[in-house]
């Protein structure tokens, strides 16, 4: 009985010590190069870059994330929120605010869906992810998903997210 539990300690051990390294290293990738930071570092950056509150979504789609990480790009005026499974590398989720200072243009295959609260949203294919876009409060929302996402993240499941807008 003792082999049994030291041999199921040692397996324990070894997975948890192997979760953690890759959890280590996918933190390593993105906050160490300066690029990525975290969400209320980019957030507060932007604001304080833009002047002005930058309303986020309370709500998320309904799949798992295991890190978020951010961006802030002030040539751009961009705020860019990446969450990734580092489980699964085939799901991505991202939203990118702007400045709505410019008329979107869209495929001739965009498609329209009024949100109901005075708002509307466009979205379309591009290559293999399917991109989401609102206006609300002097900001353009992009909600970038991949295509293996797209069985979950439904489009009511964004018209919520961004209905969550505050």
């Amino acid at each position: 009985m003792g082999k049994i539990v030291f041999f199921l300690f040692l397996i324990l051990t070894f997975h948890m010590n192997n979760a953690y390294s890759i959890s280590t290293d996918l933190e390593k990738i993105y906050l160490e190069n300066g690029e990525y930071t975290e969400v209320n570092k980019a957030v507060q950056e932007a604001k304080a870059f833009l002047k002005k509150d930058i309303p986020l979504p309370t709500r998320l789609p309904p799949i798992s994330f295991t890190h978020v990480f951010a961006s802030f790009n002030q040539k751009g005026s961009q705020l860019t929120i990446y969450y990734l499974d580092e489980n699964n590398g085939k799901k991505h989720y991202t939203l990118v605010i702007i400045p709505n200072e410019n008329d979107m243009s869209y495929p001739n295959d965009a498609k329209k869906v009024h949100l109901g609260n005075g708002k509307e949203m466009v979205y379309f294919k591009s290559n293999d992810f399917i991109i989401y876009r609102t206006v609300s409060n002097d900001f353009e929302y992009t909600i970038i998903v991949d295509k293996v996402s797209n069985n979950t993240i439904t489009v009511d499941g964004i018209v919520k997210i961004f209905t969550s807008i505050i």
